[in-house]
């Protein structure tokens, strides 16, 4: 053991060596805290300007959200303005129309010539509506046939009213029929009515033959056509015994009586619905004949277009024939399921 000096005595006993040793200790402690205080805080910091940038991206998304909504819900509010207005057009239109059915019936119960100069002997006006801007009262569609061709016109008179439908396009409904699409399924011509006609004949296997299915086709566009346009050119393509009968006017009816052949056939349809389409549609498409006595090629005129195109139109000769009402007639077993409706066919022939 070395030996004990004064100065290391003196050292040892010394109060300053042990407090400076002591207020060292203190500030390294002080320091630390400090540091961790200032991490702390860093963090604390952090944590805010992410929270931060959360909360404006999170604002941003729902400014965006909200503004795409208010895009779509102004698109969705210009969408129903223009639909409500093509549908308030329409309307007016079914609104005049039944006004002008309504003068019909008043006219068909006065009678066209005596209540007329009755009512104009007293100062009234008689109203004069045209025959052919007074489409059929027809009731909801009671079969597929229906459900197509009178949604196809609803279609046609929208499309009309909106004035999408081009002038040239117009014009081809009152031309001659395009029978592509009646003989294949896969080709289509430049008239929608002749396009839609030729896809529904073609579903009724009854209707068999080439001379049955372009007289059915004939009927079907040609009161098609006129219905879209209820105009007196279509009018008066149509034979007269296919024109509505007042009783076709008045009374809501279903629309597959209105492509019969015979007025009063169709009347009696009208007067007896308990006579459906099921009753009705199957043995009249296997009973009912044209009576062409020729070549069934003759029925028919192929005008090429193009290397691989083509027109067929029907020949106006057999064009004559079917619009003779006398060449429609009926097998016997249409006869004996119907013998009122035969009698009224045979009346409808001799009066033509």
């Amino acid at each position: 053991m070395p030996p004990l000096t004064v100065s290391s005595v003196a050292s040892a006993t010394s109060p300053g060596s042990s407090e400076d040793s002591f207020g060292n200790g203190t500030a390294t402690s002080k320091e630390i805290e400090l540091q961790r205080k200032r991490a702390r805080d860093r963090k604390s910091q952090q944590a805010m300007r992410e929270r931060t940038k959360w909360t404006i991206a999170n604002l941003t998304e729902q400014v965006a959200f909200l503004t795409r909504a208010l895009d779509e819900r102004a698109r969705e509010a210009s969408r129903d303005s223009a639909a409500a207005a093509s549908r308030i057009a329409v309307l007016e239109t079914e609104n005049a129309q039944l006004r002008t059915q309504n003068a019909a019936l008043q006219l068909s119960l006065i009678g066209f010539t005596g209540g007329a100069q009755d009512q104009a002997a007293d100062g009234i006006a008689a109203p004069e509506p045209k025959r052919w801007e007074i489409a059929p009262a027809n009731s909801p569609p009671t079969c597929l046939a229906d459900e197509i061709l009178q949604g196809f016109l609803a279609t046609k008179k929208e499309e009309r009213l909106a004035g999408s439908v081009p002038a040239e396009k117009i014009t081809k409904y009152a031309s001659k029929h395009n029978l592509v699409s009646l003989l294949d399924k896969d080709r289509r011509s430049d008239d929608d009515i002749s396009n839609v006609v030729g896809d529904i004949i073609r579903s009724y296997y009854e209707i068999d033959t080439l001379p049955k299915q372009v007289a059915v086709f004939y009927i079907m566009s040609t009161l098609l056509k006129w219905t879209v346009l209820l105009d007196k050119q279509s009018w008066d393509l149509m034979p007269a015994w296919l024109r509505p009968t007042p009783s076709q006017l008045v009374t809501p009816h279903a629309a597959w009586i209105d492509r019969i052949p015979w007025p009063r056939v169709r009347d009696y349809l009208i007067a007896h619905p308990g006579i459906t389409l099921d009753d009705f549609a199957a043995l009249y498409s296997s009973s009912f004949c044209v009576s062409w006595p020729y070549d069934p090629s003759h029925i028919l005129i192929r005008t090429p277009t193009g290397p691989d195109t083509e027109d067929i139109t029907v020949n106006p000769v057999y064009e004559e024939h079917i619009r003779q009402l006398k060449n429609w007639t009926v097998a016997k077993a249409f006869r004996d399921r119907f013998p009122e409706i035969s009698d009224l066919m045979d009346e409808d022939a001799l009066l033509e």
